[in-house]
Parts: structure tokens; sequence; C-alpha cells
């Protein structure tokens, strides 16, 4: 008999289902609307199971969708999908792909020996082209190639023995700024030229030709006796003992004739450039008194060395000395130091000398010039 179609099996007694203590075995096609119970060996067509289903090896296909599942399914094993590389392993709680992704439910993702976690991404080596831009770094640093530090590089120094390139940046947002201050820093307006900007303006420049140029301010040297260096430039035939710009300066000073000598008027002006002072001043005695009659003794800005200076007169009136010429002069050595007096030539004289030039009345306006000690 090969083949056994039937409605129901019932059993002897005609009250319900058959049992069949050594099994049935069929080796043909057995079809039924419905099954309860273990099932053994293969079965083709549809399984509608409302329970729990235990199957062994189990192949399912013949459709479009090979296998539809519209409830819930559990796999106690590992499920393989394709030849091995994909895996899902649930007594790992870890899915494969290949050999080279691994998601696990504590360790994160992995990607070529990379991990990627919910709090920090551990990454053995990374080959960027591009850049690479990073709100924050934390570590020592110890492993990053190009990098030397040895403490943690967040809180101290960053020390590159490579080359570190930045974008040119601007006056106002400048390539390189400190923590909290992102108008203020170092920036690149052309080739060659390097800029530093303050508070979104430029305030220094260093050219492609060399030149520095000083947008704003000025320049301040905060440390006495330095100055702009010359030592560039070639020497005289004389003897050389500084090429060292150290000093400028402008301001006033009052000439006086000592004693208790009365004005009408007085004023004094001076511009001193390293070391060469000029003077201007002067002098309307209204009261001559106890004051000295022959030269200005009060009131030299600055002490000069042993060696005499000269200048010219501008103008004077009420001379008490009658003269057809004169000249101010900072006398130098003599024991006249920081005293202007007069050289003057009298009518028919042959040789200049010191006259007697101030009384009541007498004004004097002149410059000199003399070195400062």
């Amino acid at each position: 008999m090969s083949r056994i179609r039937a409605n129901q099996f019932t059993d002897k007694a005609g009250t319900g289902a058959p049992t069949f203590p050594n099994g049935v075995q069929v080796t043909g096609v057995a079809t039924a609307t419905s099954f309860s119970g273990a099932l053994t060996g293969n079965v083709t067509g549809n399984i509608n199971s409302s329970g729990i289903s235990t199957l062994g090896n189990t192949v399912v296909g013949g459709g479009t969708t090979q296998l539809v599942v519209t409830g819930n399914a559990r796999i106690t094993g590992i499920l393989t999908i394709g030849t091995s590389s994909i895996t899902l392993d649930g007594s790992s709680n870890q899915v494969n792909v290949g050999t080279g992704v691994t998601l696990h439910h504590t360790n994160g993702v992995q990607v070529g020996g990379n991990t990627l976690h919910s709090t920090v991404l551990t990454v053995n080596n990374i080959n960027a082209s591009g850049v690479v831009t990073a709100t924050s770094f934390s570590g020592s640093g110890a492993n990053l190639t190009g990098i030397a530090a040895t403490t943690d590089v967040r809180t101290n120094s960053l020390v590159v023995s490579g080359i570190t390139t930045v974008a040119a940046g601007s006056a106002a947002a400048p390539s390189i700024s400190p923590t909290g201050d992102s108008n203020t820093g170092i920036f690149f307006p052309a080739p060659d030229t390097v800029a530093i900007g303050e508070g979104g303006s430029e305030a220094l420049r260093i050219n492609s030709s060399g030149g520095v140029q000083i947008a704003n301010g000025n320049l301040v040297f905060s440390t006495a006796g330095t100055g702009i260096d010359f030592s560039a430039t070639a020497n005289s035939s004389g003897t050389m003992t500084s090429e060292l710009l150290d000093d400028y300066e402008e301001g006033t000073w009052t000439p006086g004739l000592g004693g208790n000598t009365t004005y009408s008027y007085r004023e004094g002006r001076y511009v001193k450039i390293g070391a060469i002072v000029y003077i201007y001043f002067t002098v309307v005695v209204n009261v001559l008194g106890t004051g000295n009659n022959s030269k200005i003794v009060e009131g030299l800005p600055f002490s000069e060395i042993n060696t005499a200076g000269s200048g010219s007169m501008t103008y004077f009136e009420s001379l008490a000395t009658s003269v057809v010429w004169i000249v101010p002069y900072a006398a130098g050595p003599g024991g006249y130091l920081n005293q202007i007096l007069f050289r003057t030539l009298t009518a028919g004289a042959a040789t200049a000398g010191n006259a007697t030039i101030f009384q009541n009345g007498t004004r004097v306006d002149g410059f000199c010039i003399y070195q400062a000690n």
C-alpha cells in the first residue's frame, strides 16, 4: 500500500485519537491539517504552532521570502548567515560580521581591533589624509607619532617635533589664539607674512620682505639700555663705540640764572635722540638781583659729558654789553659743566670772549646742542 487517505483516525473504542506506542514511520508524504506533539524527521509544507516547537535540522524555502516569522522567534544557539560571515551568538551576547566587526553588549563596537564604546573611543591607529578635529584630548601622548610629551597634554605642554599646519586665520579670528580670547592671536594674512591680532584688529605684521609694521600702538622697550641696534650697518673710519639707539625723549625745562633773579618770562624745551640733546630757551629778566650776569646756570634737562657743545641765538635785546656776535654753548670742561655760557665778540675786538650780558630787562632766545652723560 503506497498511500492511506483518511479524514480522521480514532482509537479502537471510537472515543478519541489513537496512540502509536512504537511511532509512525512514513516513507512517502504525510499530509495533516493539524498536528500535536513532537515531530522527528523531515517536514515539508506549513507548520502552524501556537506553543513551542523544537526542530532539529530545518530547511525553509520554496517562496520569494524564505523565512517569515510574524511573532517572536528565539534561537538559543548561534545563528549563522551565509558561510560563517555573519553570526549571532546569543550565549555571548554579540554579533560578528566576519572577523573585522564585533558588536558586544558590554564591549561596544570593535572595528578592525579598534573599540568604539559608549563613553570612549579606543583607537590603535588612525590614518587621516585630511584634518582631524577634536574638542578635547586626554592622555599622556606617549604613543602619538610626532608628539613628545611626558605629562598629560590636556593640562601641560604639547611638544611637536614635526610640522604643525594651521589655517591662515584673520585678525578677527586668528588661527592660533588663547583659551577664552578668540579674537587675539597669530594669523597669516598673505604668503610669507605673519601677523598678530589684538582684540579683533591687526596690531603687528612681519611682511614678506622681513619688514615690521605696527598698525596700532608704539614700540616700547621695557628694559633700560635696550633699543634699536644698527650693528649690521657699515662702520665709519673712526673708532665706533656704540651702534645702539636706546633713547628718545621730548620735554620742557626751566632755565635760570640762580640767586634771587626774577623773570618776566622764561621757558625751555628739549629733544633727546640717543645721547644728543637739543635744547631751546627763552629768558626775559625782570630784576637780575644776585643772579649770574653771564650764563644760564640752572635747569639743563640732562647732565653733559666733559665736552663742549654749541648752538645759535635766534633773538636778543637789552644786553648789558654791546656785541656784534653772540653764540650760546655748553661749556663742558673747566668747571662749567651743566651750564650755558655765551661767547661774544664786541665791536673792534679781535678775539671772542665771555662778556657780561644779563641785566634788568635782558632777553635772550636761542638753542644749543650737547652730548648727555
